[in-house]
């Protein structure tokens, strides 16, 4: 997931941080407006598509999944005093899939992800996987925060000889993480006869376009595309 621009300046120092409360405060000003994101947190919850959930309730969930990849040894990255921040997973130390109730749901999003990714990395390679990226929209003056935390980890990956994994679940997500050297493996709908774009109950609904998305330096030469 992400919520940025890429309009941004590259001087910044990126810090691991345990503060939980700042780095949720930045999630749910950067998710407030992702209809994709709403569902989601919903299906991970098992609450009803059809269920009114408030804004209070969504940044909970968002509080809870930033809580719990720090507490099971993911790293929780800040550039810029919180101006941007970043969830990940370590190589070796994945946390495990949140399953929904709904069957089809999980298919798409792990079983056919996770089938995906395997298929496309040479055998035994790990990744970070990025949870969640965003920037503070309330400050659009303060600039260079997502690039400095991507190409942090995109240089810790090409150290560790492993790949950066992720899935934008918007188009214009897709464009930055493009414009950082990612490349898309896999295009997959959600919420196909479920929901509209702007994730209302539609039994008619299209749902939402996602993207699974890796990185490695040497991409070109050894991921099976």
């Amino acid at each position: 997931m992400v919520a940025s621009s890429i309009n941004e300046e590259s001087s910044l120092a990126v810090n691991l941080t345990s503060d939980v409360e700042k780095a949720s405060k930045t999630l749910f000003k950067a998710f407030e407006k992702s209809y994709a994101n709403d569902y989601l947190m919903k299906k991970f919850f098992h609450i009803p598509i059809t269920e009114k959930v408030s804004r209070a309730r969504i940044n909970a969930m968002i509080h809870y999944y930033t809580t719990c990849y720090h507490d099971l040894d993911g790293e929780i990255a800040e550039a810029n005093d919180f101006d941007a921040v970043a969830i990940w997973s370590r190589p070796g130390c994945h946390l495990p899939a949140t399953l929904s109730d709904d069957e089809s749901f999980n298919k798409i999003f792990f079983h056919d992800l996770t089938v995906r990714k395997h298929e496309v990395m040479p055998l035994g390679m790990d990744y970070y996987y990025l949870y969640a990226i965003g920037k503070d929209p309330s400050h659009p003056e303060i600039r260079g925060s997502v690039r400095k935390i991507l190409e942090k980890y995109k240089t810790k990956a090409d150290k560790a000889n492993c790949a950066l994994a992720l899935e934008a679940i918007s188009e214009h997500a897709r464009s930055v993480y493009e414009y950082f050297g990612f490349k898309t493996y896999l295009v997959f709908q959600f919420g196909v006869g479920e929901v509209n774009s702007k994730g209302e109950p539609d039994p008619q609904g299209k749902g939402f376009t996602a993207y699974l998305m890796l990185y490695h330096k040497d991409a070109d030469t050894i991921f099976h595309a």
